[in-house]
Protein backbone atom coordinates (compact mmCIF):
# COMPACT_ATOMS: atom_id res chain seq x y z
CA UNK A 1 0.00 0.00 0.00
CA UNK A 2 1.30 3.45 -0.92
CA UNK A 3 2.37 5.56 2.06
CA UNK A 4 0.17 8.49 1.00
CA UNK A 5 -2.83 6.13 1.04
CA UNK A 6 -2.00 5.05 4.62
CA UNK A 7 -1.95 8.71 5.66
CA UNK A 8 -5.19 9.42 3.78
CA UNK A 9 -7.00 6.51 5.47
CA UNK A 10 -5.63 7.59 8.87
CA UNK A 11 -7.07 11.05 8.16
CA UNK A 12 -10.48 9.50 7.48
CA UNK A 13 -10.46 7.73 10.85
CA UNK A 14 -9.05 10.58 12.98
CA UNK A 15 -11.13 13.36 11.42
CA UNK A 16 -14.23 11.18 11.45
CA UNK A 17 -13.93 10.36 15.15
CA UNK A 18 -13.10 13.99 15.98
CA UNK A 19 -16.02 15.38 14.04
CA UNK A 20 -18.40 12.82 15.51
CA UNK A 21 -17.45 13.96 19.01
CA UNK A 22 -17.33 17.71 18.27
CA UNK A 23 -20.99 18.75 18.51
CA UNK A 24 -21.44 18.69 22.30
CA UNK A 25 -18.29 20.62 23.28
CA UNK A 26 -18.94 23.16 20.50
CA UNK A 27 -22.44 23.81 21.85
CA UNK A 28 -21.20 23.98 25.47
CA UNK A 29 -18.26 26.29 24.79
CA UNK A 30 -19.42 28.16 21.70
CA UNK A 31 -17.72 27.98 18.31
CA UNK A 32 -15.33 30.85 19.18
CA UNK A 33 -13.91 29.28 22.32
CA UNK A 34 -13.71 25.91 20.61
CA UNK A 35 -11.78 27.60 17.81
CA UNK A 36 -9.35 29.15 20.30
CA UNK A 37 -8.65 25.78 21.92
CA UNK A 38 -8.20 24.16 18.51
CA UNK A 39 -5.73 26.86 17.51
CA UNK A 40 -3.64 26.74 20.69
CA UNK A 41 -3.55 22.94 20.59
CA UNK A 42 -2.21 22.98 17.02
CA UNK A 43 0.62 25.47 17.64
CA UNK A 44 3.14 23.12 19.37
CA UNK A 45 2.59 20.40 16.75
CA UNK A 46 3.16 22.55 13.66
CA UNK A 47 5.83 24.72 15.29
CA UNK A 48 7.67 21.59 16.39
CA UNK A 49 7.44 20.19 12.87
CA UNK A 50 8.88 23.42 11.48
CA UNK A 51 11.77 23.51 13.97
CA UNK A 52 12.69 19.82 13.91
CA UNK A 53 12.46 19.74 10.10
CA UNK A 54 14.52 22.96 9.80
CA UNK A 55 11.77 24.43 7.66
CA UNK A 56 13.44 27.82 7.40
CA UNK A 57 16.11 26.33 5.10
CA UNK A 58 13.64 25.72 2.26
CA UNK A 59 11.53 28.86 2.45
CA UNK A 60 11.09 30.95 -0.69
CA UNK A 61 8.73 33.77 -1.61
CA UNK A 62 6.25 31.88 -3.80
CA UNK A 63 6.14 28.83 -1.57
CA UNK A 64 5.56 30.98 1.51
CA UNK A 65 2.82 32.87 -0.33
CA UNK A 66 1.05 29.63 -1.23
CA UNK A 67 1.39 28.40 2.36
CA UNK A 68 -0.02 31.69 3.69
CA UNK A 69 -3.00 31.51 1.34
CA UNK A 70 -3.51 27.90 2.41
CA UNK A 71 -3.50 29.06 6.02
CA UNK A 72 -6.06 31.79 5.38
CA UNK A 73 -8.44 29.51 3.47
CA UNK A 74 -8.08 26.60 5.88
CA UNK A 75 -8.56 28.80 8.93
CA UNK A 76 -11.65 30.61 7.65
CA UNK A 77 -13.07 27.28 6.44
CA UNK A 78 -12.65 25.69 9.86
CA UNK A 79 -14.20 28.72 11.59
CA UNK A 80 -17.21 28.52 9.24
CA UNK A 81 -17.53 24.78 9.81
CA UNK A 82 -17.57 25.18 13.60
CA UNK A 83 -20.30 27.82 13.26
CA UNK A 84 -22.33 25.38 11.16
CA UNK A 85 -21.70 22.55 13.64
CA UNK A 86 -22.88 24.76 16.51
CA UNK A 87 -26.27 25.48 14.91
CA UNK A 88 -26.98 22.43 12.73
CA UNK A 89 -27.45 18.68 13.16
CA UNK A 90 -23.99 17.12 13.38
CA UNK A 91 -24.75 14.24 11.00
CA UNK A 92 -26.05 16.61 8.31
CA UNK A 93 -23.14 19.02 8.65
CA UNK A 94 -20.75 16.07 8.46
CA UNK A 95 -22.43 14.74 5.33
CA UNK A 96 -22.31 18.15 3.67
CA UNK A 97 -18.54 18.41 4.11
CA UNK A 98 -18.13 15.62 1.54
CA UNK A 99 -18.91 18.22 -1.16
CA UNK A 100 -15.70 20.22 -0.78
CA UNK A 101 -13.59 18.01 -3.11
CA UNK A 102 -15.67 19.35 -6.01
CA UNK A 103 -13.84 22.67 -5.63
CA UNK A 104 -10.41 21.07 -5.21
CA UNK A 105 -10.81 18.60 -8.09
CA UNK A 106 -12.13 21.29 -10.45
CA UNK A 107 -9.21 23.56 -9.57
CA UNK A 108 -6.75 20.66 -9.93
CA UNK A 109 -8.04 20.09 -13.47
CA UNK A 110 -7.93 23.78 -14.44
CA UNK A 111 -4.71 24.84 -12.67
CA UNK A 112 -2.59 21.71 -12.18
CA UNK A 113 -3.57 19.94 -15.40
CA UNK A 114 -5.09 16.88 -13.70
CA UNK A 115 -7.52 14.75 -15.71
CA UNK A 116 -10.84 13.25 -14.63
CA UNK A 117 -12.18 9.79 -15.35
CA UNK A 118 -15.89 9.28 -16.12
CA UNK A 119 -16.36 7.74 -12.66
CA UNK A 120 -14.96 10.87 -11.06
CA UNK A 121 -17.34 13.06 -13.05
CA UNK A 122 -20.21 10.88 -11.79
CA UNK A 123 -18.84 11.20 -8.25
CA UNK A 124 -18.85 15.00 -8.47
CA UNK A 125 -22.47 14.89 -9.61
CA UNK A 126 -23.35 12.67 -6.62
CA UNK A 127 -21.65 15.07 -4.22
CA UNK A 128 -23.44 18.10 -5.65
CA UNK A 129 -26.86 16.41 -5.51
CA UNK A 130 -26.19 15.23 -1.95
CA UNK A 131 -25.23 18.74 -0.84
CA UNK A 132 -28.40 20.13 -2.41
CA UNK A 133 -30.60 17.56 -0.66
CA UNK A 134 -28.97 18.12 2.71
CA UNK A 135 -29.56 21.83 2.35
CA UNK A 136 -33.20 21.30 1.39
CA UNK A 137 -34.58 18.79 3.90
CA UNK A 138 -34.80 19.70 7.58
CA UNK A 139 -35.84 17.53 10.50
CA UNK A 140 -39.61 17.60 11.09
CA UNK A 141 -41.45 19.33 13.92
CA UNK A 142 -39.58 20.18 17.13
CA UNK A 143 -36.34 18.66 15.84
CA UNK A 144 -36.06 21.22 13.02
CA UNK A 145 -33.03 23.51 13.25
CA UNK A 146 -33.71 25.80 10.30
CA UNK A 147 -31.19 26.85 7.66
CA UNK A 148 -28.86 28.94 9.81
CA UNK A 149 -26.10 26.34 9.44
CA UNK A 150 -26.25 26.27 5.63
CA UNK A 151 -24.44 29.51 4.70
CA UNK A 152 -21.41 28.92 6.96
CA UNK A 153 -21.26 25.32 5.72
CA UNK A 154 -21.25 26.42 2.06
CA UNK A 155 -18.48 28.89 2.90
CA UNK A 156 -16.52 26.10 4.61
CA UNK A 157 -16.87 23.83 1.56
CA UNK A 158 -15.62 26.53 -0.82
CA UNK A 159 -12.75 27.62 1.42
CA UNK A 160 -11.60 24.07 2.15
CA UNK A 161 -11.75 23.28 -1.56
CA UNK A 162 -9.46 26.21 -2.37
CA UNK A 163 -7.24 25.27 0.60
CA UNK A 164 -6.45 21.92 -1.03
CA UNK A 165 -4.93 23.60 -4.10
CA UNK A 166 -2.79 26.10 -2.18
CA UNK A 167 -1.68 23.37 0.22
CA UNK A 168 -0.44 21.18 -2.63
CA UNK A 169 1.36 24.09 -4.31
CA UNK A 170 2.99 25.11 -1.02
CA UNK A 171 4.23 21.62 -0.12
CA UNK A 172 5.60 21.09 -3.64
CA UNK A 173 7.44 24.42 -3.43
CA UNK A 174 8.88 24.48 0.11
CA UNK A 175 8.27 21.06 1.67
CA UNK A 176 6.31 19.87 4.69
CA UNK A 177 8.24 21.53 7.53
CA UNK A 178 8.36 25.01 6.01
CA UNK A 179 4.71 24.82 5.05
CA UNK A 180 3.78 23.82 8.61
CA UNK A 181 5.64 26.83 10.01
CA UNK A 182 4.04 29.35 7.68
CA UNK A 183 0.61 27.76 8.11
CA UNK A 184 0.66 28.02 11.90
CA UNK A 185 2.09 31.56 11.81
CA UNK A 186 -0.77 32.70 9.59
CA UNK A 187 -3.61 30.64 11.03
CA UNK A 188 -3.09 31.25 14.77
CA UNK A 189 -3.71 35.03 14.81
CA UNK A 190 -6.73 34.59 12.52
CA UNK A 191 -8.21 31.88 14.75
CA UNK A 192 -7.69 33.95 17.91
CA UNK A 193 -8.95 37.12 16.22
CA UNK A 194 -12.20 35.41 15.21
CA UNK A 195 -12.57 33.86 18.66
CA UNK A 196 -11.71 37.02 20.62
CA UNK A 197 -15.31 38.22 21.08
CA UNK A 198 -16.29 34.96 22.78
CA UNK A 199 -13.02 34.63 24.70
CA UNK A 200 -13.48 38.01 26.39
CA UNK A 201 -17.09 37.41 27.41
CA UNK A 202 -17.57 37.64 31.20
CA UNK A 203 -18.90 34.09 31.22
CA UNK A 204 -16.85 31.32 32.89
CA UNK A 205 -15.49 28.58 30.68
CA UNK A 206 -17.52 25.39 30.93
CA UNK A 207 -15.13 22.84 32.47
CA UNK A 208 -17.20 19.90 31.28
CA UNK A 209 -17.14 21.37 27.80
CA UNK A 210 -13.34 21.63 27.95
CA UNK A 211 -13.06 17.99 29.05
CA UNK A 212 -15.35 16.95 26.20
CA UNK A 213 -13.33 19.03 23.74
CA UNK A 214 -9.91 17.52 24.54
CA UNK A 215 -10.37 14.18 22.67
CA UNK A 216 -11.83 16.01 19.67
CA UNK A 217 -8.98 18.51 19.54
CA UNK A 218 -6.34 15.78 19.88
CA UNK A 219 -7.92 13.81 17.03
CA UNK A 220 -8.13 16.92 14.85
CA UNK A 221 -4.48 17.78 15.52
CA UNK A 222 -3.25 14.33 14.48
CA UNK A 223 -5.58 14.32 11.46
CA UNK A 224 -4.19 17.69 10.38
CA UNK A 225 -0.70 16.21 10.24
CA UNK A 226 -1.75 13.07 8.35
CA UNK A 227 -3.76 15.23 5.93
CA UNK A 228 -0.70 17.41 5.20
CA UNK A 229 1.37 14.28 4.52
CA UNK A 230 -1.27 12.68 2.29
CA UNK A 231 -1.76 15.85 0.22
CA UNK A 232 1.97 16.35 -0.15
CA UNK A 233 2.78 12.76 -1.15
CA UNK A 234 -0.21 11.70 -3.22
CA UNK A 235 -2.17 12.88 -6.28
CA UNK A 236 -4.36 15.79 -5.17
CA UNK A 237 -7.36 14.85 -7.33
CA UNK A 238 -7.52 11.50 -5.50
CA UNK A 239 -6.26 12.30 -1.98
CA UNK A 240 -8.73 15.08 -1.17
CA UNK A 241 -11.85 13.23 -2.35
CA UNK A 242 -10.71 10.04 -0.61
CA UNK A 243 -10.21 11.78 2.74
CA UNK A 244 -13.78 13.09 2.59
CA UNK A 245 -14.98 9.62 3.47
CA UNK A 246 -14.46 10.79 7.08
CA UNK A 247 -18.07 12.05 7.40
CA UNK A 248 -19.10 8.39 7.19
CA UNK A 249 -17.10 7.68 10.35
CA UNK A 250 -18.54 10.80 12.01
CA UNK A 251 -22.12 9.80 11.15
CA UNK A 252 -21.57 6.30 12.54
CA UNK A 253 -20.31 7.84 15.80
CA UNK A 254 -23.35 10.12 15.97
CA UNK A 255 -25.75 7.27 15.20
CA UNK A 256 -24.28 4.51 17.37
CA UNK A 257 -23.00 6.56 20.31
CA UNK A 258 -25.07 9.74 20.36
CA UNK A 259 -28.30 8.17 19.02
CA UNK A 260 -28.72 10.97 16.44
CA UNK A 261 -31.29 10.04 13.80
CA UNK A 262 -31.78 11.15 10.19
CA UNK A 263 -34.89 11.37 8.01
CA UNK A 264 -35.03 9.16 4.91
CA UNK A 265 -34.19 12.00 2.48
CA UNK A 266 -31.23 12.90 4.69
CA UNK A 267 -30.10 9.26 4.83
CA UNK A 268 -30.29 9.07 1.03
CA UNK A 269 -28.30 12.31 0.68
CA UNK A 270 -25.60 11.19 3.12
CA UNK A 271 -25.36 7.82 1.36
CA UNK A 272 -25.04 9.62 -1.98
CA UNK A 273 -22.27 11.81 -0.57
CA UNK A 274 -20.38 8.76 0.73
CA UNK A 275 -20.79 7.02 -2.65
CA UNK A 276 -19.44 10.12 -4.36
CA UNK A 277 -16.44 10.25 -2.03
CA UNK A 278 -15.62 6.62 -2.89
CA UNK A 279 -16.17 6.97 -6.66
CA UNK A 280 -14.03 10.08 -6.98
CA UNK A 281 -11.04 8.23 -5.51
CA UNK A 282 -11.20 5.28 -7.93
Amino acid sequence: MELWLVYALATVVFYGLGEGLSKEPTVRLGSGRMLALYSLGSVPIYLGWFLLGQGWTSLDLWGAAFAALSGVCGTLGTASWLRAMESGHASIVSGFTAAYPVITVAAAVLILGASLLPLQVLAIACLLVAAGLLGTFDHPGPHAVGRGWLLPMVLAVVLWGVWGIFEKLAIDAIGFAANAGVYVAVSTPIYLGIAWREIRRPVPWDREGIREALPTLALFAVAGVTMFLAVGMGPLAIVVPLTTAYPGVAILVRRLWMQERLTWPQKFAVGLAMAGAVLVSL
